[in-house]
């Protein structure tokens, strides 16, 4: 299958959380209302689509450490004469490497989503908790500390005169999974994060 293909399987994943996340969310949300009931509110459209937001993320850090990993091989995954092309920095261990732990971007990545994803799915199954603010605001907190990360990362494809396709969805889902961590924190600081139950939690 072509690369572009499967780039864009992670770009759907992540457009349809997005689509849940904006008002036309009421509507797509119905796919999971029998299921899922929670999805019937405001707040439960945001988290489902956060979680596809961070799923999207997780897929396309794995097909990032895939890259990584059959380059080491000596294969060529998506190279290219034009400006989009992943082997010429996904190969590169001086820019494909994380300079603090030595590990791959993609497996960083990975375990960031990962992390993300484990947060939107605590708040959805305990909205009304104690901890709720903690852990939208360590979502939030994460996804802003991934802001010079993603700096550092486009440095390297301006140094280069490279652009890699894979790099930046998953780059632009950290800056969407920021955005959606602070809606659920505007929520929250609102009358709308649970309209049907007297907030007695907030703080």
């Amino acid at each position: 299958m072509n690369e572009y293909a499967i780039l864009s399987i992670h770009g759907a994943i992540v457009a349809f959380g997005v689509l849940l996340m904006t008002p036309l969310g009421t509507n797509i949300s119905q796919l999971f209302h029998e299921r899922y009931p929670s999805t019937k509110t405001r707040r439960g459209q945001l988290l489902a689509g956060l979680m596809f937001v961070c799923l999207g993320g997780f897929t396309v850090s794995a097909q990032t450490l895939w890259m990584h990993n059959k380059l080491s091989e000596g294969a060529s995954v998506c190279s290219g004469n034009t400006i989009l092309n992943c082997d010429g920095l996904i190969g590169n261990v001086a820019y494909n490497t994380d300079p603090l732990f030595g590990q791959p971007w993609g497996l960083i990545g990975m375990v960031a989503f990962t992390a993300l994803m484990w947060l939107a799915i605590t708040i959805g199954k305990e909205p009304m908790s104690p901890q709720t603010p903690l852990f939208i605001k360590a979502g939030l907190g994460a996804t802003i500390a991934g802001l010079p990360v993603i700096g550092l990362l486009v440095s390297y494809e301006i140094k280069e005169g490279l652009i890699c396709p894979f790099c930046t969805v998953a780059h632009i889902t950290n800056v969407i999974a920021l955005i959606g961590f602070f809606m659920l924190f505007k929520l929250y600081e609102s009358d709308g994060w649970s309209p049907e139950t007297k907030k007695t939690l907030r703080k």
